[in-house]
Formats: C-alpha cells, structure tokens, sequence
C-alpha cells in the first residue's frame, strides 16, 4: 500500500537544495507527492524538474498565488494549460482560493473572488480537479463554487465548523488534512465527522507541521493515517487504502496505477 500526499510545496525555491532527500524519504516509505502551486515561472522549472527524475513519484496542478491579484497572472499561467493536462504533466488546477486572515481589505477580497471564478471556470471547461485555499474564507468560497456545480473539489486549509463540512462533503468533496491533526483540536472535529470516502492526506510541506514550528515534510503523511485511524477507530490500513484510492479516482490516476502494478501494487481489479 502506498500513500499520496495532495498537497505540497516542494517546488519553492527555498526547499530545492534538501528537495532530493525529502523526495528520498518519501519514496523510501511509500509516499507519492502532488506538488501544488506552481505559480512562478522559476518554481515551474524547478516542479518540471522533479517530474522528469522522479516521473512515477510527482505529479503536478497548476494554480496561483493567494496574494497574487492580477488577472495576467491567471493568463500567463493558462496560456498552455490545455496542453500540459492532455500530455498528462499537470493533473488538476491548484492550489488557488480565499484567506481572510492573509486578505483584509474588502476591495482586495473582491478581486481575489473574481480571480478564483475565472480559475473555476476554467476547470469547469476543462472537467479537471481544484484545489480550493478556504482558510477563514470557507463560506465564501463553497458559495462559489457551489455556483459552478464543481464536483471534483478538494477544500484545503478549511477552517469551518463540522456542520458547514457535512455539507461540503454533501456535494462530493474532499477535504485534505494536514500532519497539523496531531495538536489541532478542529482538524480532529472534522476527522470525526466526516467519512474516510471523503478524506485525502497531505502535509502541505513545509507548513503545518505535526508539532508547533516544525516544518512538514510528505513522510509527515503517515502520521496523519496514523491520527486518523486512532480517531475514527479503525485500521490505518484501512485509512491508507481509501485516501489513496480518493486520490487516484479524484485525479484520474487509475491507468498510471494499473499500468505500473509492481510500482504501486493491485488497488483496482480491472
């Protein structure tokens, strides 16, 4: 069994020169990583980088910067989006969203909406994954994209109630969590209220660590199978299988699996 973490940084300048011996210690415990965020042309080279080394270990989603409120952005990041996702290089749009606790100004959070609505759309177009930024925004954010009617949703960094979660998770959406579960008193609520068919792993590297100030690192994701299981009192085994599953379906990663069994073993019959 292997396990998939959704959401990762590792293609941040700053990570690149420890990027192989995090990379390493993945695959050293069965760990597959979902670089997100490639929004700058430099951390696109670099996230391209890891694909070609470690082709059956990366995958890649294309999104940009919270902060970053320019509509050029979004074109220039798009412009070969079509391409990238029919050679099968980039596999879903992210991350891209909302954060309140970053965005205070009112006029600012109205273009960082029409900025998500233009990425919405596009995946909308494209039938292609998102990745949804919802910290202290997640009302706003499923408003949105319930007007979309997306279906392949994952809400990162979602900091609701468990009441708002069960609805999210309602319209078929996933919520990842972070190696933060481990002293997270409402990652561990929305564990408990939520079923695993709705559940994907992540470490968010290097943010969110498993303890105050420690950097997270995509290991970090068995421990968060680990907290998991505990909470919901089944085997994590069981945790592992179903998020990585999730993933593979949400994604659209089946073939890559079946096409490589003695990588990633038997997980589909046919």
């Amino acid at each position: 069994m292997f396990y998939i973490d959704v959401h990762c940084h590792l293609a941040r300048q700053e990570l690149q020169d420890q990027v192989d011996k995090l990379i390493c210690e993945a695959l050293e415990n069965n760990v597959k990583i979902m670089i997100v965020s490639v929004q700058s042309e430099l951390e696109f080279r670099n996230a391209m980088k890891l694909k070609e080394k470690y082709p059956l270990t990366i995958f890649l989603t294309l999104g940009q910067e919270l902060t970053d409120f320019t509509i050029d952005t979004f074109t220039k990041l798009t412009k070969n989006i079509e391409k990238l996702i029919r050679e099968k290089i980039v596999v879903g749009i992210g991350e891209i969203g909302l954060d309140y606790s970053k965005v205070k100004d009112p006029i600012l959070r109205n273009i960082a909406k029409a900025i998500l609505e233009k990425w919405l759309s596009l995946a909308s177009k494209l039938d292609i994954p998102v990745i949804v930024h919802t910290h202290r925004a997640h009302r706003d954010s499923i408003e949105i994209l319930k007007s979309f009617s997306l279906r392949k949703v994952v809400l990162h960094a979602f900091s609701g109630g468990t009441e708002t979660a069960k609805k999210a998770a309602e319209e078929g959406w996933y919520f990842s969590i972070p190696p933060s579960i481990m002293h997270s008193k409402q990652k561990q609520k929305l564990v408990q209220a939520l079923e695993l068919d709705n559940l994907l792993l992540e470490s968010d590297c290097p943010e969110l660590g498993p303890s105050y100030g420690e950097p997270s690192k995509p290991v970090h994701v068995r421990l968060v199978a680990e907290k998991i299981a505990e909470l919901k009192k089944v085997p994590v085994d069981e945790v592992v299988r179903q998020c990585t599953v999730n993933a593979l379906r949400l994604f659209r990663l089946e073939d890559v699996v079946r096409e490589n069994v003695e990588l990633f073993g038997e997980l589909f019959s046919s």
